[in-house]
């Protein structure tokens, strides 16, 4: 397949854009790349790009970008019919994106839709989930009791893919108990007295007993936390350790990606916002508008809930209701995630359909995860969607046979700005 001549419509181009707007982009798996000194020259430069008129030296950019022919789109104009850009980088104490964000950046994220589709452009994203997913749920069983002896009935009765998070203080004959129930994965349950009076004395706790976990074969992936994140370690020590994310009880968007390392980039923590269970009655109502709305549920539940545990996975697994609910853990959703904010994407509106280009993590990820996960991409026109997936690093889409379905619960920026009816039923628990 060769390469168009013409610029793609995607990736959008970014000129000295804050970076909160950055990271909600990538984050929304919208395709964009920093302009280079020369777009028309260099590989993957794309026709729109997005620049800030109130730094002159993005102004500048943007006009020899223009001048180049690209298409510029200014943000201040998608701000203020959007919201206080402001509130994209404001967090809640637990470190998550709250309401009033998650509507700046849903608005922003429409605006900027209609920007680029006025001017003749393609609106596509990579999908939340592999595809055919359009919803995914994932379960973490917090462990109340350091004695365990119900940890293998436990983890016999849930399927393979729920988290068992239990005490990191756990000697070796309790760690010599779990290795024997093979195939569980394992996170900790961090408390506040898990944590000394020092971020460095509980990475030097942390590492005494993430080696005793070794000992016995056991390798926790994750964190389930509950206390002043001010007291963990910073993000790039604990990913040294092998810890890869943290779940959090708290309301908001359900996962997002922590990056801080200048050394290494591509380095990610990810961060879940877990939901405690609602009463049974409330099963059905509450599956079924996340599954619609296509928003993740990460959910927490201790030992003294399991029959509701069980309930609830045999409902989201009822294929009548959901056929199309990932169930998965928290690791594998962490992997998923990190894999996703590496791929790279191009994208061209042809007159014929789309023509897409990926590139970056692309074949990591197929090592990674069974083959028949592949990526997924969703092509938007106005509200209608069409989700395809990518199996191939080059793909001809034609217009001829595709079929776009409207999406009224859903919208063009994914789970990273979950819809109003999963947040009202957030928000009643």
């Amino acid at each position: 397949m060769t390469e168009p001549a013409k610029l793609p419509d995607l990736p959008l181009m970014l000129a000295g854009v804050p970076r909160p707007v950055r990271e909600l982009l990538r984050e929304a798996g919208i395709p964009a790349e920093a302009l280079p000194d020369v777009p028309l020259l260099a590989a993957g430069a794309g026709r729109f790009v997005l620049f800030d008129p109130n730094s002159s030296r993005s102004a500048a950019r943007a006009r020899r970008a223009a001048a180049c022919g690209l298409k510029p789109i200014d943000l201040t104009a998608l701000v203020a019919a959007s919201g206080d850009l402001q509130e994209l980088s404001l967090e809640h104490e637990t470190g998550w994106r709250m309401a009033a964000e998650c509507a700046v950046a849903k608005r922003f994220l429409e605006q900027l839709k209609s920007a680029v589709e006025a001017q003749g452009g393609a609106w596509v994203r990579l999908a939340d989930f592999p595809f055919p997913y359009q919803s995914a749920i994932c379960v973490g069983v917090e462990h109340v009791s350091e004695e365990l002896a119900d940890f293998a009935n436990i983890a016999a009765a849930l399927p393979g893919t729920a988290t068992h998070f239990v005490s990191s203080r756990l000697r070796a004959d309790r760690l010599a108990h779990l290795s024997q129930s093979a195939g569980a994965e394992l996170g900790w349950q961090v408390l506040p007295a898990d944590c000394e009076n020092s971020p460095k004395r509980t990475l030097s706790h942390w590492t005494t007993r993430l080696a005793r976990f070794a000992a016995a074969n056991l390798l926790p992936a994750g964190l389930a936390f509950a206390g002043d994140r001010s007291q963990l370690p910073g993000m790039n020590r604990l990913l040294k350790l092998g810890l890869r994310y943290s779940c959090h009880q708290a309301p908001g968007v359900a996962c997002r990606a922590e990056t801080q390392s200048r050394a290494f980039p591509d380095a990610a923590w990810i961060r879940f916002s877990t939901l405690t269970l609602p009463a049974a009655d409330r099963f059905l109502e509450w599956v079924g508008e996340h599954y619609q709305s296509g928003c993740p549920l990460f959910l927490a539940a201790t030992t003294a809930r399991i029959e509701l545990v069980k309930e609830l996975l045999r409902l989201s697994g009822d294929a009548g209701r959901c056929s199309l609910m990932w169930q998965t853990s928290f690791g594998e959703f962490a992997r998923w995630w990190v894999h996703r904010r590496r791929l790279k994407l191009q994208v061209w509106r042809t007159d014929s359909g789309h023509e897409i280009h990926a590139a970056g993590d692309f074949g990591a990820f197929l090592a990674s995860f069974p083959a028949s996960f592949p990526w997924a991409v969703e092509i938007w026109r106005g509200n209608h969607r069409a989700t395809l997936p990518l199996r191939q690093t080059e793909v001809a889409i034609p217009d001829e046979g595709l079929v776009y379905m409207k999406s009224s619960k859903r919208n063009p920026a994914g789970c990273t700005t979950p819809g109003e009816n999963v947040r009202n039923l957030v928000a009643d628990q």
